[in-house]
Parts: C-alpha cells; sequence; structure tokens
C-alpha cells in the first residue's frame, strides 16, 4: 500500500469479531490517557477508510459485462453481485457487511474520543477540544453514510417515523441500542456537525485524513442538500468553499506508462499522475474506500453514463480506458460502446471542493438563480475538459429554462462523482421529485433486473449479524 504519511497504531481498539448489539468487540486492551493517545485513533488505519465501494454496484452509472474474455460480473464477490441485481439482503448470517462493521467501528472510536478526551492528561484545552471537533465529524459523516444505505430517503412528511439506524454516542459495546428514526438521526448529524465547526481547526494537521473547519461546513452542506433544505445547503458550501475553493486543472495531468500496481513506495501506483487524496489541493478531509480503488478495474461505466462524457472530458480519458490491462486482449469500448472504471490512484472519497461547487450551483439552480448556477459549472469544467473544447456556458445555452439548467447541473454532478459513493444517494433523493424518477435495470445471467423509484430495494437489510441480537429492531421490508 502507498504509504499514507501517518502515525499508525497498531494495538488501539481493534475492533473485530461477533458480539451482541451493534456486533463490535474491543479485541486488544488499550487505554488512551493522553492527549496523543486521542490523536493517535484519529490518525489509525482505521479511520482513514469511509464507505461501501460495493453500493455503487446498484447505481445506474454501473454495467459489468459477463462472458469471457472481460468478465466482470461474477468476478464480483457474491454480496456484490446481489447488489448488482437489487437484492436487499445481500450479506447472509456470517458474512460481513463491511460498511456497518467498519462503520459502527469508527464511530466506536470516535466516541471514545468524544466521551473521555476533555478529561486526558497533558495537552492544553484547546487542543482537546480540537480533537473531539474532529470526532464529531467523524461520527456526523458515519451516521450519515449509514442511515442513508439501511433507511429510506430523508422526506421532512415521514422523517419523525421512518426507521433509522441506531445512533450510537457512547463507547460501551454492552449499550443498549435502539433504532432510530431517521430524523432523529439527521438532528443527530446536525448536532455533530455544529459541534465540531465550533472547535475545528482552519487548517488539517498532519496530513488531509485530519479534518479542517471547511470539513464541518462541507458536511452540513452535504447533509443539508440530502433534506432537501437548499437554503441551508448553499449556505454552508458558501462557507466551505470561503475557507477553500482551490480546484486543480486536470489539464496537467497524464496517464503514467508503465502500469499497473508498481507497489513501492514512492512510486507512482496505479495510471495516473494525479495526485493522492490527502495531498490533492482539492481535498477537504480525505478518506479511502476500504480496498483504496474503490471498484477500479471491477466496474464499467453504463452505457447511459458513458454517453455523458466525450472525449474532451480529461475525466473520460484519465479514470476510465477502453479495456483492461492497459494493453488489452479485450476490449470493453468495441463490444460495449463503454469503458472500464480504472482510477488507479488513491483518491479521497469523503469531503472534497467539487463536491461543494455542484452543491452550490445545484442550489442556485432550483432558486432560478441561472447565471450563477452555471458560473459555478463553468469553473469546474474550465479545470476538467481541454482547452480547444471547453465552452463557458449561459442560461441563454439553455433557452434560459430553469429546468434545463438544473439537469445540466445534475448531469455535471454525476460525471464528477461517479464511483465515488454518492450516485445512490442522489437516485434516492432524486425519486422523490416525480420529474426525476427513473427505473434502474441491470441484466445479469439472462434476466433483467428493475429498480423501481422509491423501492424498498434501495434499502439493504440491517447486518444480521447484529440484527439477531436485536429482535426489538424493525427489519426494513
Amino acid at each position: 500500500m502507498k504509504k499514507l504519511h501517518l502515525y499508525i497504531i497498531i494495538s488501539i481498539l481493534t475492533l473485530s469479531g461477533c458480539t451482541k448489539f451493534l456486533d463490535i468487540k474491543p479485541k486488544d486492551k488499550f487505554i488512551p490517557a493522553t492527549v496523543s493517545d486521542y490523536e493517535n485513533m484519529l490518525n489509525s488505519g482505521t479511520t482513514v477508510n469511509f464507505g461501501d465501494y460495493f453500493w455503487d454496484l446498484m447505481s445506474d452509472d454501473a454495467f459489468l459485462p459477463e462472458g469471457e474474455p472481460g468478465n466482470l460480473y461474477t468476478k464480483q464477490q457474491l454480496w456484490g453481485r446481489q447488489i448488482y441485481t437489487f437484492n436487499p439482503s445481500p450479506y447472509e448470517q456470517g458474512a460481513n457487511d463491511f460498511l456497518w462493521s467498519e462503520g459502527y467501528k469508527r464511530i466506536f472510536y470516535y466516541n471514545s474520543i468524544i466521551n473521555n478526551i476533555m478529561e486526558a492528561t497533558e495537552g492544553t484545552e484547546a487542543n482537546k477540544k480540537s480533537v473531539r471537533a474532529e470526532a464529531y465529524l467523524g461520527r456526523a459523516m458515519e451516521h450519515l453514510q449509514l442511515v442513508n444505505v439501511y433507511a429510506h430517503h430523508y422526506d421532512a412528511a415521514t422523517a419523525a417515523t421512518e426507521p433509522g439506524i441506531p445512533i450510537a454516542l457512547i463507547a460501551d459495546i454492552n449499550a443498549k441500542f435502539v433504532r432510530n428514526t431517521v430524523k432523529e438521526v439527521y438532528d443527530q448529524v446536525l448536532s455533530d456537525a455544529n459541534a465540531a465547526i465550533a472547535d475545528l481547526p482552519l487548517k488539517n494537521k498532519l496530513t488531509k485524513f485530519r479534518a479542517s473547519k471547511a470539513g464541518g461546513f462541507a458536511l452540513l452542506a452535504r447533509a443539508y442538500l440530502f433534506m432537501g433544505d437548499y437554503v441551508n445547503a448553499k449556505k454552508n458550501a458558501d462557507s466551505a468553499l470561503s475557507l477553500q475553493s482551490t480546484l486543480a486543472n486536470m489539464n496537467d495531468y497524464n496517464i503514467i506508462i508503465p502500469g499497473p500496481f508498481p507497489n513501492v513506495p514512492g512510486q507512482p501506483l496505479g495510471w495516473t499522475d494525479i495526485p493522492d487524496g490527502q495531498l490533492h489541493p482539492e481535498t477537504i478531509v480525505a478518506r479511502h474506500f476500504l480496498r483504496p480503488f474503490g471498484l477500479g478495474m471491477d466496474v464499467c461505466a453504463s452505457p447511459e453514463l458513458s454517453a455523458l462524457f466525450t472525449d474532451d472530458d480529461k475525466r473520460w480519458t484519465l479514470y476510465y480506458a477502453d479495456g483492461w490491462p492497459p494493453a488489452p486482449p479485450f476490449n470493453y469500448m468495441s463490444r460495449y460502446g463503454v469503458k472500464i472504471f480504472l482510477r488507479g490512484d488513491y483518491y479521497s472519497n469523503y469531503l472534497n471542493v467539487p463536491e461543494m461547487y455542484l452543491v452550490r450551483a445545484e442550489c442556485l439552480a432550483r432558486d432560478g438563480q441561472l447565471a450563477d448556477a452555471l458560473a459555478d459549472v463553468n469553473k469546474l469544467r474550465l479545470n476538467r475538459i481541454t482547452p480547444a473544447a471547453y465552452q463557458a456556458f449561459t442560461p441563454a445555452d439553455f433557452g434560459n429554462d430553469d429546468e434545463r439548467v438544473l439537469r445540466f447541473v445534475l448531469e455535471e454532478r454525476r460525471r464528477e462523482l461517479a464511483f465515488t459513493g454518492m450516485r445512490v444517494i442522489d437516485l434516492k433523493r432524486l425519486n422523490k421529485e416525480p420529474r426525476f424518477q427513473k427505473v434502474i435495470k441491470h441484466t445479469a445471467e439472462g434476466i433483467e433486473y428493475e429498480l423501481q423509484p422509491n423501492s424498498d430495494k434501495y434499502l439493504r437489510q440491517l447486518w444480521p449479524n447484529a440484527a439477531v441480537f436485536n429482535p426489538d429492531w424493525p427489519l426494513n421490508p
């Protein structure tokens, strides 16, 4: 693995195995006492990860070809194939749903910090509050991700009664947790985000795996967008961008030859010279998928997603390839008219500047501020499209039509955030609006599977390893 530039501690609260309630258990005994001990929990290998790359397989961005050569469907593990075919219970008893187990493991870390650091030895009061603030942000991000996987999307009319996920606020594996409502989870996310902003540092410590104040505002912008509160989403995107707004010009990056996997520290990893997520100027707060490449080498862009790109888009030419390996005997573009997703660099799938421009652009478009919305998209595209093909769009290019501008902004969001774990949430929230509802279709082993708008199949079933010990938790349909 590429060097993470972190202080790693090995023995700190390793959580694994099967036990009751949330199914997490400390394996090694380590009692943090100093501020440095708690800081090292934020620097640990556990907390640099976030999310579940398998989740993207249920989106309309994903296409898994079958047949040899080039088979990507049977290459997937069983749960990956079941997610692709919209099975809401992809994990059987005994199988590890990493999003649940690793998510609550990280929440356990964050709670250990939040609950105890103010009594830690050494360190200043300000430093203790700063470390606690980072834990608040991490806890909020995990709860926000989990509620969007295991529950229906936030709807103000139903959120107070819809089952969400267990909110874990204490680092006690023997505590009894209930399945809180979607509203309760979002209320906690907003509370934690605001608590984080109060004490987060302006600059990331050590590395971008550590949080900054801009990250707190970025988290709020994302949460409010998911809630459909576009006023507050824009307000917080503004605040995040006021602190960090740098975009990198992708025309300055290139494909690296040769790949793949020169797994030597200091050598290029992957196929581009795009900086690692923790070093990238666009990163606000960095994380990686548990598998650092996410779905790289394991999925093709769907025909629909492929049609949204042109060869003048550096995201298309740097993140995707006609075939794999780089000089393949098999060509996905020739057979299917699509490219395989490679993205061999360790990119951040957490909080980043481009998302904030897109959040603000969507809010502006929904408010009828078309020129301002397009200004944000134009700024992003200036750094993504080759100079000869770049065009600065105006409302007149869309007939001054609010709907057409909004759809263009959403298309740009889809292009920019593909395979970063955001598309399924976008589908769920947009399905709340009849004009954006769509049926997703995947074909596997000769069978066509459909995912209807607002279907219960969007909800992953609670992890059986945890649910079996909590018969009072209402299960998803």
